[in-house]
């Protein structure tokens, strides 16, 4: 079994891998392009990281911005984690 750290910097590494080829057929000077990378920061973040920086949007932009950003961050590293589970070691 994985140590949590490692996991989630595997769950991170699956995350960017996924960006960096959507990156290649994306508008990335449109708005829907800029809160897609930054779900995806949130979903490279630890569990503890992740709910202080929810918190703090919830805080500065409403809670319902918080919520959607905490569904598409979890959504993400779900499909990492799938990612990682086919994946050959």
């Amino acid at each position: 079994m994985l140590l949590p750290d490692r996991l989630d910097q595997r769950i991170a590494e699956a995350i960017k891998y996924q960006i960096d080829n959507e990156r290649e057929q994306a508008d990335t000077t449109s708005a829907f392009w800029r809160e897609r990378c930054e779900v995806e920061r949130v979903a490279m973040f630890s569990d503890a990281q992740r709910a202080v920086f929810i918190s703090h949007v919830s805080v500065r932009r409403g809670s319902a911005v918080a919520h959607e950003m905490r569904s598409q961050a979890k959504t993400l590293r779900t499909h990492a984690i799938f990612f990682l589970a086919r994946k050959p070691s």
